[in-house]
């Protein structure tokens, strides 16, 4: 409790030691003589900067450089009973502060008073007094317009002629709300010439703003500063050439087409002209009429570097007529220097034949390109899926939990046909050879594939059937090398099977029908199996199985389309 107490305690010394230093800052200025008298007319738009004594001495040192502002600068009007007013309370005095400077715009009899000022470092006082411009019929002018080919024009001080005969020869002269002086190295351009500015060249941008004259005069032994402002504008000169058009071309023809709308834009561009007011417009000139249409008309500043205006109007037909293509349109644009004109007629607008041939060719060529890509897509459709498979698409066979890439089924050699005859035990040969030896070599060997071959894979033992099932569902796909013997013989389970188990697995198991010769089916074979064989895909054996390139065949390229994408090192062979 105490502690804060002792803390509320130094808050408020401090509070009022910091308050007391502020008034202390301003009552050193109150018992003060002022340190300027400003004598001043009314009517203009003055400042009066927060400065001290020695700051006209430092201004005259400025280069180019403007000096900095302090915003922290405030200012109070000294009533006659001593007390300090905020200028900003007073509302009726239109007084404003910009960038630390009293403004007092326009300047008024009630403006007159004491003023004190104070900053961080000092406080200053001035005394202003303001006379009516009708005491002094000499009273120059206070608004200035000049161009930038005015070379050598001349500002003077207003009020100067006001004090004929005071032999004033030190008037100084500041620029901008910030009193940088007008006379700095970096200014070559502006000389001071018997109390006046005089510009050998002048600029647009650079050289427009408020001009404030100060000369000194003594009045009963005490030192006043006549203080006058002068606008400066300074602009381009006004343009001396008319306008230029920039289309239409005079005599162009413009085609329209009967019943349908059309718009007719006229570009003009216009010299720069300080009170800008062109004439520009449509004229229909019929062969018996002159017809004036107001259009749309847009003009904005040209932006290129050359002040100027950018025109263009706009002369809307809602419906084109027969008349409309015998009559003369007429743009028309006018600036105080000359004008220009232009006329345009409408044609009937004519099928172009030639366009509409070139795009029946260009169809007709983009047909057969269709037809011709189509066709080479359909023929090449395996080997267009093989190459994308081998460089794009990811390798299917990882993470799905299955041993083999595929299940071979195909008629197995048994003793029961050992009686039969010798072209019967042959094909029966073929299809063990085909299935358990050209088979592996190019799908394991060539292509990484890894087959399941029961007689090869699986040792004996087991319920049959549910090692079928099983071995089939543990594989991606199931590839049956048919045959007659196949399609009668007891294997033809193992096809029931896996149809059954692809029906279970969805998308998971897929089938391969391999037709190695042609064969005949019973009429006893299971329905399933019937359906199958004609909606699964079949491809036909007619290679040599001795050969030992056959595995670049079609047919191997087809087996490949079926079998799951599966990455191998080295180069594709398609």
């Amino acid at each position: 409790m105490i502690n804060k107490l002792w803390m509320y305690v130094t808050f408020l010394v401090c509070s009022v030691t910091s308050s007391a230093v502020e008034e202390a800052a301003v009552s050193d200025c109150l018992d003060k003589d002022p340190h300027y008298r400003y004598a001043v007319y009314a009517g203009e738009t003055v400042y009066f900067q927060c400065t001290s004594p020695s700051y006209k001495i430092e201004a005259q040192n400025i280069e180019c450089e403007e000096p900095e502002t302090d915003y922290t600068i405030q200012w109070y009007l000294q009533k006659p009973d001593g007390s300090l007013e905020d200028v900003k309370s007073r509302k009726n005095l239109n007084i404003s502060e910009i960038e630390g400077a009293l403004q007092m715009s326009p300047l008024e009899r009630k403006h007159s008073g004491t003023y004190i000022c104070r900053s961080k470092n000092f406080c200053m006082k001035m005394e202003v007094h303001v006379s009516e411009k009708k005491n002094c019929q000499k009273y120059g002018p206070t608004s200035l317009y000049f161009t930038n080919s005015d070379n050598g024009a001349t500002v003077s001080c207003p009020s100067i002629n006001c004090h004929e005969g005071n032999n004033i020869t030190n008037v100084t002269w500041y620029k901008t709300v910030k009193f940088l002086p007008v006379k700095t190295p970096c200014r070559f351009s502006i000389e001071l010439y018997n109390n006046s500015i005089q510009f050998n060249t002048l600029y647009a941008e650079k050289d427009n703003g408020i001009y404030t004259c100060d000369y000194p005069l003594y009045d009963s032994g005490n030192e006043w500063i006549i203080r006058g402002t002068v606008m400066v504008t300074v602009d381009v000169e006004d343009t001396k050439k008319p306008p230029d058009l920039f289309g239409p071309f005079n005599g162009s023809e413009i085609e329209a087409e009967l019943g349908k709308p059309i718009e007719l834009k006229c570009r003009i561009i216009f010299g720069y002209e300080r009170y800008f007011n062109p004439v520009i417009k449509w004229t229909v000139l019929h062969s018996e009429v002159k017809e004036e249409c107001s259009g749309k008309n847009c003009c904005s500043k040209t932006d290129n570097g050359i002040k100027g205006y950018d025109c263009t109007v706009i002369l809307t037909l809602n419906t084109v007529t027969e008349n409309d293509l015998h009559s003369i349109f007429q743009c028309f644009g006018q600036n105080t220097v000359g004008n220009v004109t232009t006329t345009v007629k409408l044609s009937r607008k004519r099928e172009d034949l030639v366009i509409r041939r070139y795009i029946l060719y260009a169809s007709v060529v983009l047909l057969l390109i269709m037809l011709i890509g189509a066709g080479t897509v359909y023929v090449f459709w395996v080997e267009i899926v093989l190459l994308y498979r081998h460089y794009l698409s990811k390798d299917e066979t990882i993470g799905d939990d299955k041993d083999f890439d595929a299940f071979i089924s195909y008629a197995v050699q048994t003793s029961e046909f050992s009686e039969e005859t010798t072209e019967s035990s042959y094909d029966n040969y073929v299809d063990e050879q085909f299935a358990t030896q050209l088979l592996p070599s190019v799908l394991e060997d060539h292509y990484n594939y890894k087959l399941c071959i029961l007689e090869r894979d699986i040792l004996p033992g087991g319920a049959y059937v549910e090692d079928i099932a099983k071995i089939i569902k543990q594989s991606r796909r199931a590839i049956f090398v048919l045959s007659q013997r196949y399609i009668t013989g007891p294997k033809l389970f193992e096809l029931q099977a896996a149809i059954t188990c692809s029906l279970e697995e969805q998308e998971s198991l897929k089938l391969i029908l391999i037709k190695l010769n042609s064969f005949k089916e019973p009429e006893n074979i299971p329905h399933i199996v019937k359906k199958a064989l004609r909606a699964l895909p079949t491809i036909s054996w007619k290679g040599d199985l001795n050969s030992k390139s056959s595995y670049t065949t079609k047919f191997w390229r087809k087996i490949r389309y079926y079998m799951p994408v599966k990455k191998k090192r080295g180069n594709v062979n398609l």
